[in-house]
Formats: structure tokens, sequence, C-alpha cells
């Protein structure tokens, strides 16, 4: 009877109601009739899906285990008591069996992820889609390479670009720009940058405002300074830092993104971190400070990202996250049910239903 009724509403309203649940729901009414599994595949129906979640900051944590496998956590909040318990779920791929190494970044529900020998895939975890990338016949051989990645969306041309930034090792005069279109299925290499050469070689692009930041080093005092890569036209800029700061002090920084703004994570080297945020991008007066003590954790596996309105993941441990209340000032440990390895090299997602395939190539789908 009940389906009987929801077959005689209009299509835009079962529409706008599916569009309103967590994507992991939505992949089980694509097995209600043919009509549903056409419209809930739809691109324009995604793209709406995504419209309505993207705002809503519902970050997961994915990482590589000490066995090399893809596990996410997932966070469940208790209006009772006001409590946070976390969940950890092993991803399977079963025709992928790789030794995982690395998460590079996420974007609107994709993430890319890096085996042993290095070939980068694009997977959403919450459909378990996954596309191979192909490797680029211009990269460097990777025994005298150092290379950095980053994921972002191109609204311009609605596509998906893995950016790419390398130079061989000890060689300090180019370092080589790489794009790869999702749409397009192709790579195509930049003009080289001279004057920029980034800081740490395994940091990963930070996607805020349409772009990718990397903290980098500037000839020819060497200075350091944040570059932005714009995803739309394809060019370099610098974004400024705080005017407080030494700009040749900066290798002690990480970049992040938290809550959409971008920032920098100092260490003290006096058991705290102070943490930069730039609350309107580009605008250097914008840049705030605010100060959280490490509690002897280490600092280099900090995840950082927001999961309610006053708490965020600062650092981690093999076993437990470390949450920070932002309004009380005040940390807490938090066990992660269902580990069953140590876990690092974390990265954050969104769900989504965005599929990692607009082009042919290597693609594969597991039910999971």
């Amino acid at each position: 009877m009940a389906m009987s009724k929801a077959e005689t509403l209009p299509q835009e309203i079962i529409i706008d109601i599916l569009s309103r649940l967590p994507a992991k729901f939505v992949g089980q009414y694509k097995c209600v009739s043919n009509q549903w599994h056409n419209f809930l595949s739809d691109p324009q129906f995604i793209k709406f899906h995504l419209t309505i979640h993207a705002h809503k900051e519902e970050k997961k944590l994915i990482y590589v285990s000490a066995s090399n496998s893809l596990h996410t956590i997932t966070f469940n909040h208790n209006p009772q008591n006001g409590t946070i318990d976390a969940i950890s779920r092993k991803l399977n791929f079963q025709q992928l069996s790789y030794n995982w190494v690395r998460v590079v970044g996420s974007c609107n529900g994709l993430v890319l992820v890096l085996n042993d020998e290095m070939i980068k895939y694009l997977i959403n975890p919450t459909t378990v889609k996954y596309h191979r990338i192909p490797n680029f016949h211009l990269a460097i051989p990777l025994p005298g390479s150092c290379s950095v990645y980053g994921l972002g969306y191109d609204f311009a041309t609605d596509d998906y670009k893995v950016v790419s930034l390398s130079r061989y090792r000890g060689h300090i005069e180019s370092t080589f720009v790489d794009v790869y279109s999702l749409r397009m299925g192709l790579w195509k290499r930049l003009q080289s940058l001279p004057h920029y050469h980034a800081v740490r070689m395994r940091a990963s692009g930070v996607l805020v405002n349409e772009a990718l930041h990397w903290l980098a080093r500037k000839a020819p005092d060497y200075s350091y300074v944040i570059v932005a890569f714009d995803l739309s036209n394809e060019k370099f800029l610098e974004v400024p830092t705080p005017a407080t700061l030494d700009n040749n002090s900066f290798v002690f920084n990480k970049l992040s993104a938290l809550r959409g703004c971008l920032c920098m994570l100092f260490d003290t080297l006096e058991n705290e971190v102070d943490v930069w945020m730039m609350r309107e991008y580009g605008d250097e007066e914008s840049w705030t400070r605010f100060r959280i003590a490490r509690l002897d954790l280490e600092y280099g596996s900090v995840p950082f990202c927001s999961i309610s309105d006053d708490d965020v993941v600062l650092n981690v441990d093999t076993e437990k996250l470390t949450i920070y209340n932002m309004k009380e000032d005040q940390w807490r440990d938090m066990k992660v049910d269902g580990i069953t390895a140590k876990f690092e090299r974390i990265g954050t997602f969104m769900e989504s239903l965005v599929s990692p395939m607009f082009s042919k190539g290597t693609e594969g789908y597991h039910r999971a």
C-alpha cells in the first residue's frame, strides 16, 4: 500500500525527498524500480544531492592502516548526552588487492589514494566505485622524483582534476606541473615553475576556494610562501600569510582546511600549536589565531577536521582520536570501535553519490 501511494506522488516531490537522504541510503532505493534507478543515477540528481549536503560539513575520516588497507571512520552524535562515538570500517575492493600507502586528498566525496607502486586511484568510499588514473608518459621516473599531488573540482568545466608537482631529487631549478582531467581522461603538462619549490614533498594540496594550496619556497631568497593553483585558469598565485609570522620559519608549518577556511598549523616547540585561520579568503587582515596544547602527541599526524559546531579532530595516536572543543578550550580522547590495526596517514571526505568515472579507463564497482 505504501509503495502504491509513493508511486502516485509527482516525481519532482519524490526526488526532493530522496535528495535530502544521506548518500549511503539513496543507493538502496535504486532497487525500488527501474524508474527510480534511472533518476537516482542521473547526473543532475547527483549534483542536486551534492548541493544540498555539501554545506553540512559532515566529514568522515579515511585512513591507511599499518596493514596498508583502507578504512573509514564515521562519527555518530548522541543528542541525549552530547557524546560522539566513532566507528571504523574497512573498505573492500575485491578487484583491487594493492597495498595502499597514502591518502592524497578529497573533493565532493571523491578521494585520491596511492598504492605502493605509486599508482593513483580515484575512489568514492560511499558507493565503492573507483577509477584508475593512467600514468603520464612525461612523468619523472619514480626512483629520481619527488612529487606532491592534489585533487579538486573545476566549476567552469564541470571537471575533476588531479594536479601533480614534481621535480628530480636534489634538482631545484624546475618544478613540473602536470594536470589530469577526469572528464577528458588525459594528462597535460603546463609551464614549469622555476621560482617555487614545494617544501614538504609528501604534503598534499589543500583545497580551499576552488584552488589547491601548498607551502613553498620562493627564489631568489627562498622565503616561505603559500602558493595557490586555480583549477579553472590553471595559474598559480600567492596567498598572503599572517603579517606577524616570520617568512623564514614556516618550515614547522602545515596547511589545512577547516570549515571552508585555509589554515596554518604552526608548531611553537613549546608543547603547543598555533592555528591561524584565514576567515576571508585572500584577505591578509582576516588571519586569526588560536592556540591549542599538543598533549605530547605526534604533531605530524594531525588530520584536523570539523565534526560538530565546536569539536574538531586535532591529533591521533594509533588507536584513538583526540577531540578539541574550540568553544570550551578543552580536549578529550575518543576511542574508535572496530579498529583491528593501527591507523595513520589520515584524510577527510564527505559522503556523496559523485562518480569517479567520467571517462573511459580502468574502473570498477564492488558492492559493500
